[in-house]
């Protein structure tokens, strides 16, 4: 397997759009409340807030053999605080590691940047996701609730 991390510009985040979409549809598979939510979110509505101004630091996971894209890591910086705004790799590409370099590289692009206040969302019906950011110091704070509609 011949694998590459490559940092992207933001202005290129279309390049993602199908693992994305990948990743909403098993988000809508696990949520227990939203499904609706999910089936109706849309690559465009979540990444509409994203330009080329924001400070991000983009990285995918690129298979030379296949000359696809097959996992990403999308994190932001907004004044003192930074986000894991969304990651996500291919199902066959999980379990070597790859998960791991991507929070590496955006936890330490915090550390340049001097920011020690991170956050990570994980819907609820994602549990399974807790022990992989436990590794790198992220436990669960509070419960955000949403009213249902």
């Amino acid at each position: 397997m011949n694998i590459s991390i490559v940092e992207k510009d933001i202005t290129e985040i279309d390049i993602i759009r199908s693992l994305w979409e990948k990743l909403n549809v098993m988000h809508k598979d696990k949520t227990q409340y939203f499904k609706r939510r999910f089936e109706n979110f849309t690559f465009d509505q979540r990444f509409v807030s994203i330009n080329a101004q924001g400070n991000y630091k983009f990285d995918v996971i690129l298979d030379n053999d296949n000359n696809k894209y097959v996992g990403y890591c999308l994190s932001s910086i907004d004044g003192a605080s930074g986000e894991v705004q969304s990651i996500y790799i291919e199902k066959e590409y999980r379990k070597y590691g790859l998960g791991g370099k991507l929070m590496g590289r955006a936890l330490s692009w915090f550390e340049e940047n001097e920011i020690a206040n991170i956050a990570i969302g994980v819907i609820y019906g994602n549990e399974e996701a807790l022990p992989f950011y436990a590794r790198y110091g992220f436990m669960p704070l509070s419960y955000n609730l949403k009213r249902q509609k």
